[in-house]
């Protein structure tokens, strides 16, 4: 897929030369740190955003308790913005990966771009940390620290030269290879029964329990346990490095979902993770009634609209960034590039599918 199948793309290259001139007094330079900024304001707005979506769906619905239509307003609305702001971060870091352009502030730009685009899970992991911390007044002000000096890191426009950022290789491919194995071991372990476990919810809540008791003896295993955190921890910190090196150099279309899907991953195992052993640590089973129950679950208020989009992506960030992993291995064995991209994109649709039915079980859909 080329940058003209991705919209704004062309216009976003194009920023050098628009603001070459200058415009409202600021020098071309200045004018183009300043809209590099665009993504972080946007995931700086979406807490504030997503308030007002709950204040007026409390106002019209009368109760900060869903029942009916207003349920999948809320749902469709929350998604809408999300993915809105997960639209921008992408655009930018798609066009920001270009070979055409360089500098240092596009390069911390395109990082910073990466970090919007997972905003939605972000934002959770700053409310997760902030209830650990009994701290919940604290989040407004660390998100807007967080993104002010996301924003700072661009406008300076000081720092390493733009041909020792651009040619700063990928590095051994032996750690992409451990990566690739850490993977397949979580996937193996914990993702895949668990993702299979909420699949199962869409039948129904005891069967989704019932199962969910089985593949526990598993992952909570005193010794698999530890090993699966490990593993995690692993993955995280070498993901961290693989991205950061592929920053420094072009990406095309599918090479900017992998590493994008691949931060949105990381912020969420940290997010999710940050929520379950403080709810296990406060004594509480993190089980389907801990997601669903009727009066206070985590999804039944209209101001706890920051999980739905949170609970979507995530396993589709997951799916995305095995898919994309899937078609570097399928294309270094020569199969032709059309039938490795046909296939990520299956298999990225089948993830969107699979979260879809999640969060419909959760939202109390079943079959039986």
């Amino acid at each position: 897929m080329s940058q003209r199948d991705v919209p704004g793309v062309s216009a976003i290259k194009a920023l050098p030369d628009a603001c070459s001139s200058g415009l409202l007094g600021w020098s071309g330079p200045s004018l183009h740190r300043l809209l590099l900024v665009i993504p972080a304001l946007c995931a700086l707005a979406y807490p504030s955003l997503l308030g007002f979506l709950s204040s007026g769906l409390v106002l019209v619905h009368g109760s900060a308790s869903p029942d009916g239509a207003i349920v999948w307003v809320g749902v469709v609305a929350s998604l809408t913005l999300a993915l809105a702001v997960m639209l921008v971060g992408f655009v930018f870091g798609r066009a920001l990966g270009s070979p055409h352009v360089a500098g240092p502030e596009g390069y911390r730009a395109r990082g910073v771009a990466h970090l919007v685009f997972a905003t939605p899970s972000l934002y959770v992991g700053f409310n997760n940390v902030a209830g650990v911390l009994h701290a919940p007044s604290a989040v407004p002000i660390a998100w807007l620290v967080f993104w002010a000096l996301a924003a700072m890191t661009i406008l300076p426009g000081r720092g390493a030269s733009p041909t020792a950022a651009a040619v700063t290789p990928v590095g051994p491919s032996r750690l992409a290879l451990v990566h690739g194995v850490s993977a397949s071991a979580i996937l193996l372990l914990f993702v895949g029964p668990h993702i299979a476990n909420h699949v199962a919810g869409f039948w129904n809540g005891p069967v989704h329990i019932e199962m969910m008791n089985t593949v526990r003896r598993v992952y909570r295993d005193d010794i698999v346990q530890p090993m699966l955190l490990a593993l995690i921890g692993f993955q995280i910190l070498t993901g961290a490095v693989l991205v950061r090196r592929r920053m420094r150099l072009p990406s095309d279309f599918f090479g900017t979902i992998q590493t994008m899907s691949g931060v949105y991953v990381g912020v969420y195992f940290l997010a999710h993770m940050t929520a379950v052993f403080a709810a296990r640590y406060a004594g509480t089973d993190t089980n389907w009634s801990w997601l669903t129950r009727p009066h206070d679950s985590m999804l039944v208020s209209l101001s706890n609209l920051r999980l739905i989009a949170h609970y979507w992506v995530g396993p589709i960030a997951i799916v995305t960034h095995v898919a994309c992993g899937l078609r570097m291995i399928l294309l270094q064995g020569d199969m032709s590039p059309a039938a490795a991209n046909r296939l990520a994109l299956a298999l990225i649709a089948m993830g969107v599918v699979i979260s879809s039915v999640i969060i419909a079980a959760l939202l109390n859909v079943h079959i039986a």
